[in-house]
C-alpha cells in the first residue's frame, strides 16, 4: 500500500509539472464531498469494483448566499461484466457556475487484475460536453468587449479520463486524471490571444478501513486534488460506521473549509446522504455553506458475496 502511494504520487507530480502555453487553467470540475462513497465522477478505473450494477445520483448547491454559485447534478452508474475482469459504467455531469453551463454525457471501460487479496484496475472514459455561456449574464464595463457581441453561445468539446484504481476489502486507492485532451470551451478568443480551454485535473485518493467488532468501523481516507493554474488541496476525511447503519463524518480541506456529512441504509441496497460544507475564509462567511445530497443503490444482479464486508466500508 506504501508503496502503490509512493508511486501514484510521482506519477502525478510528474503529469502535474508539464503544463502547457498560450491557455487559461483553472478547476473547473465540480467538487464532491462524498466521494469516498462513489469515485466513479472522478476515477474512470472505478468502474465495477463494488461488484454490483450501482447507481448513484448527487445534487450539490455550493455556496447558498452568492449569487451564481456552483450547482452540480451528477448521475452515475456502472458494474462488473465479461467474468468480472472488465467494469463498465457512465456518467452524466450538468454543472452551472454563473452564466456559464456545462452537461457531460461520458462512459467508461476499467480492465481489472487480481493482485493478492486485491484487484488492480486500469480505465479509461471518453464522451463530450457541452458548454454554454450567457454572455446576457455578464455586466460588462466596457460595452465594446468583443463578448458583449454574443447573446448565448455553445460548443460541444471531447473530452476523455484516465485512472488507476486499486481495492482490496478494507483499503483502496487510485489515481485519476480528466480532459487529456484540453479543447478549447469557446467560440471567441480573447484580446490576449488565450483559449478558454479545459484543464487536466488530477485526484489522488486512499482509505483503509479498521473493523472493531461487528458494529463499529473507522475509515479514514484523503483526497488530493489539483488542476494546472490551481493549487493542489488535501480533503483528510475520518468517517465512523455505526451498527451497519450508518455512517457519519467529518473532513478537513487544507482551503480551511470543513465538512460535516452523514449516510443512513434505508435498506440493504439503497443509501441516502447528505453532507455541510462550511469554512472560515471570507468567501465561507459570505456563502452560507454547502449542501448535497446523495441517493445510491445497488443491483446485485450478480448475487457477489464481495458485497459484504468490503462493500460496506466503500
Amino acid at each position: 500500500m506504501k508503496k502503490l502511494i509512493i508511486l501514484f504520487t510521482i506519477i502525478i507530480s510528474l503529469l502535474y509539472g508539464k503544463g502547457w502555453g498560450g491557455m487559461l487553467f483553472a478547476q473547473q470540475d465540480p467538487q464532491y464531498s462524498q466521494y469516498m462513497f462513489n469515485q466513479m465522477a472522478i476515477n474512470p478505473a472505478y468502474a465495477g469494483s463494488k461488484e454490483a450494477i450501482c447507481a448513484a445520483t448527487f445534487l450539490r448547491t455550493q455556496w447558498t448566499g452568492i449569487e451564481g454559485a456552483p450547482k452540480t447534478e451528477t448521475i452515475t452508474v456502472h458494474g462488473p461484466f465479461a467474468k468480472r475482469k472488465v467494469g463498465l459504467g457512465g456518467a452524466i455531469i450538468a454543472d452551472q457556475v454563473g452564466p456559464t453551463k456545462s452537461i457531460g454525457v461520458m462512459g467508461s471501460y476499467a480492465y481489472r487484475i487480481k493482485i493478492k487479496n486485491g484487484k488492480l484496475s486500469f480505465g479509461l472514459r471518453a464522451g463530450i460536453y457541452n458548454y454554454t455561456y450567457n454572455w446576457d449574464a455578464i455586466t460588462y464595463k466596457d460595452q465594446a468587449d468583443v463578448y458583449n457581441t454574443h447573446t448565448q453561445t455553445s460548443k460541444i468539446v471531447p473530452t476523455a479520463d484516465a485512472g488507476i484504481y486499486y481495492y482490496t476489502r478494507s483499503e483502496y486507492i487510485g489515481l485519476s486524471a480528466t480532459h487529456l485532451y484540453n479543447g478549447r470551451l469557446t467560440t471567441v478568443s480573447n484580446f490576449s490571444g488565450d483559449d478558454v480551454r479545459f484543464s487536466r485535473h488530477y485526484f489522488l485518493t486512499a482509505g483503509k478501513a479498521w473493523a472493531f467488532g461487528d458494529n463499529f468501523v473507522f475509515n479514514p481516507s484523503v483526497c488530493v486534488k489539483g488542476a494546472k493554474g490551481s493549487p493542489f488541496n488535501l480533503d483528510v476525511n475520518l468517517s465512523f460506521y455505526l451498527d451497519k447503519k450508518l455512517w457519519i463524518g467529518v473532513s478537513g480541506r487544507s482551503n480551511k473549509d470543513f465538512v460535516i456529512y452523514a449516510q443512513v441504509n434505508l435498506t440493504e441496497k439503497l443509501k441516502l446522504g447528505y453532507a455541510f460544507d462550511s469554512g472560515f475564509g471570507q468567501i465561507a462567511k459570505l456563502g452560507r455553506g454547502t449542501h448535497e445530497l446523495m441517493l445510491s443503490y445497488d443491483f446485485n444482479v450478480f448475487k457477489s458475496k464481495m458485497l459484504s464486508p468490503r462493500h460496506l466500508y466503500f
